[in-house]
């Protein structure tokens, strides 16, 4: 019973998705038309503040990413449990004594 109605919904729902996004082919086309003409692309690589636009938007594209970046590591060390984590991190005396390597019975002070 409960079948039917599922479908009806579905398509209730795709009905409704279709009424908003339908008027958006008409001004998809309207975009489409002129990137596909030959005019329009050579006006553009015609235009002699090209160059400048396309340095511009490089370097403020550099210097958000990598202000990004930078917030981002700020954060991670502002929260990262440094006191936690460093006993985790400290290799321990008994691993170091018995570490597989040959370097340890070499070498009393080398870190394996």
């Amino acid at each position: 019973m409960a079948t039917p109605l599922r479908y009806a919904l579905i398509f209730l729902l795709w009905a409704m998705v279709a009424v908003i996004y339908a008027p958006l082919i008409p001004a998809a086309l309207t975009l489409i038309s002129p990137a596909l003409s030959l005019t329009h692309w050579q006006t553009l690589f015609a235009d002699p503040q090209l160059p400048q636009a396309l340095l511009a938007t490089l370097v403020s594209t550099t210097i958000a990413a990598v202000g990004a970046l930078l917030i981002a590591l700020l954060v991670i060390v502002a929260l990262w449990p440094w006191a936690e984590m460093a006993a985790y991190v400290r290799p321990s005396a008994v691993a170091a004594r018995h570490s597989p390597c040959g370097f340890c019975h070499q070498r009393p002070s080398a870190l394996c």
